[in-house]
């Protein structure tokens, strides 16, 4: 496994940092740390934040930085053959390409000179990797979106933006979990609650997830955001 550098943030936190490259590698890599780090240190550990190329770990108590670094890159180098494959929860996420929720898709598709029914295939049928939540509560940035869809922010974001509204931005696709401003190229729209501080698990997707946006039509985005609303409808879910 590749070695990251190594940062002393505070007497109880420490920064892991690899190559700045969005990737799934590079997401292997890092989520393959994360096991490690809770195998070996569970105990000392109180929590963990992942980034697309950095792991913060923040201890219980005070840490030597060079010994801590001298054990990792023990583990590092004899780990690359012993780490278990990870099974991952694979979320279905649906979506609504269609007006009013697609803002910006025939946008999108006369960029890259393409139909807008390109655009939701493209975007539909790969399985994205969760690298990690951030920005907002529950916002997912995946890894996984196909090149043909790499697509500029707007030179000037929206001051509001609804609610499970979906976007690209550059090389990468997300949700925006609630009302935000943002500045992504909005194709869409999820009527999924992505987080609400009134389940066990806040956050509806984690780092780690995988997740498949699902095609859906507008009656069916109503009839979905109902369902929500009253507690009845099931995040299809399943172990990959």
């Amino acid at each position: 496994m590749k070695f990251p550098k190594i940062f002393k943030l505070s007497p109880k936190t420490t920064l892991l940092q690899w190559q700045p490259v969005i990737s799934e590698e590079a997401q292997q890599v890092l989520q393959q740390t994360e096991q490690l780090m809770l195998h070996h240190f569970s105990e000392e550990i109180s929590e963990m934040t992942l980034a697309y190329n950095e792991l913060a770990i923040y201890w219980k108590t005070t840490k030597n930085p060079s010994a801590f670094e001298e054990k990792l890159k023990m583990l590092l180098n004899t780990a690359k053959n012993a780490m278990p494959e990870k099974s991952a929860t694979l979320v279905t996420i649906p979506v609504c390409y269609e007006a009013p929720y697609a803002l910006d898709l025939a946008e999108v598709a006369a960029y890259h000179k393409i139909s807008e029914e390109e655009v939701v295939q493209l975007h539909s049928q790969p399985l994205y990797n969760v690298s990690f939540i951030g920005f907002l509560p529950g916002f997912p940035y995946l890894t996984g979106l196909s090149e043909k869809l790499h697509t500029p922010r707007k030179e000037t974001p929206r001051t509001s933006l609804a609610k499970g509204s979906v976007g690209i931005g550059g090389a990468q696709t997300g949700v925006y979990p609630g009302v935000s401003p943002g500045g992504w190229q909005i194709i869409g729209r999820s009527p999924l609650q992505f987080f609400s501080t009134e389940r066990a698990s806040p956050s509806l997707l984690t780092a780690g997830d995988s997740l498949q946006f699902q095609p859906i039509s507008k009656s069916e985005f109503e009839q979905i955001s109902l369902e929500v609303a009253s507690g009845v409808y099931q995040v299809k879910t399943e172990i990959i």
